[in-house]
């Protein structure tokens, strides 16, 4: 009552005061609020023009030590491929390098003294300089460089350390501004440094590897690394470069990155390794490189346009509000009820935009409670305001990032008073979602951290569509969409465990498209790739729902029958497979014709686990293209064992050539009338140093139609004509025949090869060397046999047709050889004077020959019966043990000087 009765009487007294009076009273404590607001307002202002300023020249200094970096990469490719090459290569990109460097140093140097002069450095300019102090050494690391005594590892480490230490300090200033606009730029700055970086580590990788010819283990794993990191890096960057913000995302070079695909994937390195030339790596990679310096320089431009913008106008508006503060002190006070309600209603804006807005805003005190949450929070997360108000923000966590990623959050939260990811939170009905999330600290003047303000995208359906996206690549096919090995893998594994209880086998079928390659090559990769995807569409319906089909790579696929009873359904789904196939299909207005080889595997006969299976199939199918193509053939495991054995020939075989265990024996063929020796025929022999002297029956039949045959073909080839060239050297001039099988005769480069080995000796009379071709080796492609024939008959060859009547030659087959001589098998003459049969085919041969223009020469002369007869039937040339044996060249002279043809050759 008392308290009451005080208030009116002290109200009646205020009424009493003149009106000057009640109004000074009224409005001098507004004034004085308005007058400190005023002056907060204008320290306010100075101190985010200073802000700008001092991020302004952070930013410039930021820009300077980005092109610093640039260089620094360079310089670190240069001296990379400098000491991987041992001082050979880049020698002049390496000087230019180093001044590039120079100049960039002597840049950011300038600016960092221009700085010191002035008012007191950021911590980021402090940072900047103890870093560019650590550069001080960079002219003592030249030094070893140049003098090659820095391993290239050692030399990439060095500048890579420099690389990383910048970067990491342009990273720290997208954390250090406010300005969220200006923080994400700063931010895609750094990620394209980033890039750059990782796309600067791969060209000095590579690079080592074109120079060397090889990548080692941890260079691919390295590779591999980066280019997780430079995916990453690029999924962030299109994070930062939408189009809200006005960036734009970087370029991708398709060249380079299909190349180090290739590398990462490809089971041989050395093909990959050679079809690149070091250059053409360098400059795919400088072009890439390239495109992000040119956005990077742009990015850099913007950001310090508009922060010198920002700065500009923050300085105007100071001065402004200096100017004109006293004149709108004075008039604000008229207009203090109208600033009241423009503040209420700008609060009512503010309030309006909290509960509107779709993305999740959630304000936490400085121990993580919760203190408010809008109307997203609720519709996201399920949880009302009410039952969060108070509760700590761990409430949402979903447990799937570990403790380890929260310290880490709060730590940078801490000391930078932001943070920026992807984050799993858990929904209040136990439903995982994926936020991308900004978390920022509210400080007061004192620097005192009051509030956390976290506001949060939903990104659960991107989020999810990539992960789906990543894990349907990681086991299918990117062209035909099909399982790949790894999933068809798992699929025979389930399968063949499912068997065992159903009593039902599984087969595992090989498939490979006939002559894939030159489909490839005559209509182009892009016909070949629709090609497959049609093939792999066409399995897919000619297979049971039951079964399964992937691509392995290639032209190859696989497929896994399941619940087969016996073969013979497998016959009839396989035979149907390729009787599909087989149908034209018409591409980019051309038609095609396709056939397909199968190979086989049946669980339960072969009784092997998956990989076993897939490895059967894969030798049956090998198999099915060595015996014609465009067939079914089911793996044998005798015929396994037979390949083992194989196997071990081919390594003993390649061991032979590596230590010139190979021998040429020298049969001679002669004019059995006159004695004249018309040359020798090079017969192999193998001088194994635990086995002694092998027959050729042993080892040549099972090699004939491996490549290595090749390459024993190609010494025998360059061991015949260094023999012909010694004998030239001691007077005995005569020629030699070497075998050549059709794989040899056959492959792109035999004519090629031949050409360069007798230009390897310029004395040497090509007419002295003669091709003998089995008749069934022509037979198998006698248009591509008559074109390589052709060709080393300009050379000056020589060709004979050997084994002569054991194949199935045309009269036009002989027509379109260009042949001279056909030799009778000896299995012909041996038997003649016994079998009248064998009698009239050397007969028939000979007449041919005569009528075909062919020299004719028989081989297995034993006797000089057999002669007789020969030289009776008109072909007076011969070669057989009755004539001489194989011998060793040293063994020729004597022989050449003790020969004579008998007296009974002589006179008939």
């Amino acid at each position: 009552m008392f308290h009451k009765r005080y208030v009116e009487k002290t109200i009646r007294r205020f009424d009493k005061l003149p009106l000057a009076a009640r109004a000074f009273l009224t409005f001098t404590p507004l004034f004085i609020a308005v007058a400190w607001m005023s002056l907060a307002n204008g320290l306010t202002l100075f101190q985010t023009a200073q802000d700008l300023e001092l991020l302004e020249k952070d930013t410039q200094r930021a820009v300077d030590a980005g092109f610093l970096v640039g260089a620094l990469q360079n310089e670190r490719a240069a001296s990379s491929i400098y000491v991987e090459s041992r001082g050979q290569l880049h020698s002049q990109k390496l000087q230019d390098a180093r001044k590039n460097t120079n100049r960039k140093l002597a840049i950011l140097k300038t600016a960092l003294t221009d700085t010191a002069k002035g008012t007191s450095a950021s911590n980021f300019e402090q940072n900047l300089k103890r870093r560019v102090k650590a550069l001080t050494r960079l002219q003592h690391y030249r030094q070893r460089v140049d003098s090659l005594s820095a391993p290239s590892a050692e030399a990439r480490n060095y500048f890579t350390l420099h690389v990383d230490g910048f970067n990491e300090l342009i990273s720290s200033l997208s954390e250090q501004t406010s300005l969220n606009h200006i923080g994400r730029k700063l931010r895609a700055y750094f990620l394209l440094n980033r890039l750059k970086e990782l796309v600067g580590r791969e060209r000095v990788i590579i690079s080592g590897a074109l120079i060397n010819q090889r990548l080692t283990e941890s260079q691919l794993y390295e590779l591999t690394f980066n280019a997780g990191r430079q995916f990453s890096a690029r999924m962030m960057l299109d994070i930062q470069t939408e189009s809200r913000n006005g960036l734009q995302a970087p370029p991708i070079i398709p060249e380079g990155i299909r190349f180090s695909d290739q590398l990462m994937k490809s089971p041989n390195l050395a093909p990959l390794l050679q079809s690149m030339s070091l250059q053409e790596w360098i400059t795919l990679q400088d072009q890439h490189i390239a495109q992000l310096s040119t956005i990077e320089t742009a990015l850099a431009q913007d950001i310090l346009h508009e922060t010198s913008t920002m700065r500009s106008q923050a300085q105007q508006h100071l001065w402004r509000y200096i100017i004109f503060s006293p004149l709108i002190l004075l008039g604000s006070l008229g207009f203090a009820y109208l600033v009241l309600r423009h503040i209420k209603t700008q609060l009512q804006l503010a309030e309006a935009v909290f509960e509107h807005s779709h993305d999740r805003v959630t304000i936490a005190d400085q121990n993580g409670n919760i203190v408010e949450v809008n109307k997203a929070f609720t519709e996201i997360t399920g949880y009302s305001r009410s039952e969060v108000l108070g509760k700590n923000s761990r409430i949402l966590q979903s447990g799937r990032q570990d403790k380890a990623f929260y310290k880490q959050l709060w730590e940078q939260l801490i000391r930078t008073g932001s943070w920026q990811g992807e984050v799993w939170n858990r929904r209040k009905n136990g439903e995982f979602y994926a936020e991308l999330t900004t978390i920022s600290a509210v400080k007061n003047r004192k620097g005192t951290t009051n509030y956390y303000v976290s506001v949060s995208s939903e990104i659960t359906e991107r989020a999810r569509q990539h992960q789906e996206q990543l894990e349907f690549s990681a086991y299918h096919d990117p062209l035909t969409k099909l399982p790949n090995e790894a999933l068809i893998r798992d699929r025979l594994v389930h399968a063949l465990s499912t068997s065992a209880h159903r009593g039902k086998g599984v087969v595992v079928a090989a498939l490979d498209i006939d002559h894939f390659r030159e489909i490839n090559d005559r209509h182009g990769h892009a016909v070949g790739d629709q090609l497959l995807e049609i093939v792999g569409k066409r399995l897919l319906a000619s297979l049971r729902d039951v079964d399964s089909l992937a691509r392995t790579g290639g032209d190859e696929f696989l497929m896994v029958l399941e619940s087969i009873n016996d073969t013979t359904l497998v016959n009839h789904i396989l035979e149907r497979v390729q009787s599909e196939l087989a149908q034209p299909i018409c591409l980019d207005g051309q038609t095609i014709s396709v056939r397909t080889s199968i190979g086989a595997s049946y669980f339960p006969e072969d009784r092997s686990d998956g990989d076993a299976l897939i490895r059967h199939a894969t030798q049956a199918l090998h198999e099915a293209k060595r015996n014609g193509r465009g067939r079914l053939i089911w793996f044998d495991s005798e015929k396994e064992r037979s390949q083992s054995a194989l196997s071990l020939l081919l390594k003993q075989v390649e061991n032979a050539l590596t230590h010139n265990e190979f021998r040429l024996h020298f049969q001679p063929k002669v004019n059995m009338v006159t004695g004249d020796v018309i040359g020798f025929e090079a017969l192999l022999r193998w001088q194994a140093p635990h086995r002694g002297l092998v027959p050729p029956g042993q080892f040549l039949p099972q090699i004939e139609q491996h490549p290595i045959s090749i390459n024993v073909g190609n010494w025998v080839i360059r061991s015949a004509i260094a023999q012909i060239e010694h004998w030239k050297a001691e007077g005995i001039q005569t020629s030699v025949s070497v075998n050549i099988n059709s794989l040899q005769l056959l492959a792109p480069n035999f004519v090629q090869q031949l050409e360069e080995q007798i230009q390897n000796h310029p004395e040497f009379d090509a007419r002295s060397l003669e091709l003998e071709i089995l008749e069934s080796t022509a037979i198998n492609d006698i248009k591509l046999a008559g074109d390589v024939l052709e060709k080393c008959r300009r050379l000056g060859i020589h060709a004979s047709l050997d084994d002569f009547g054991t194949g199935y030659a045309s009269l036009d087959y002989l027509k379109r050889l260009p042949a001279e001589t056909l030799k009778i098998d000896q299995g012909f003459v041996q038997d003649m004077q016994s079998d009248t049969g064998n009698k009239a085919i050397v007969k028939g041969i000979i007449g041919l020959a005569d009528a075909f223009g062919f020299k004719v020469i028989a081989e297995g002369v034993e006797t000089e019966e057999q002669g007789k007869e020969l030289i009776a039937l008109g072909c007076s040339a011969g070669q057989g043990f009755g004539i001489g044996r194989p011998m060793p060249a040293e063994e020729v002279p004597r022989w050449l000087a003790n020969w004579r043809p008998t007296d009974i050759w002589h006179d008939s």
